[in-house]
């Protein structure tokens, strides 16, 4: 399960970071590490979570 602060791998290659999770599609609002572009992204654009944030 993706979770806040995640870093997930999109298809087509880029990271993201994950910021806030809703309810409805698009289901993400991510950071791009690239560029640090804000962008919206459905759950279907999800490759693989690379990085998983752990809550302490």
């Amino acid at each position: 399960m993706i979770e806040e602060l995640d870093v997930v791998k999109l298809k087509d290659g880029t990271e993201v970071t994950i910021l806030e999770i809703f309810d409805s599609e698009p289901k993400y609002c991510c950071q791009r590490s690239d560029d640090d572009e804000i962008v919206f992204i459905n759950s279907q654009d999800v490759s693989e979570i690379t990085y998983k944030c752990k809550s302490t």
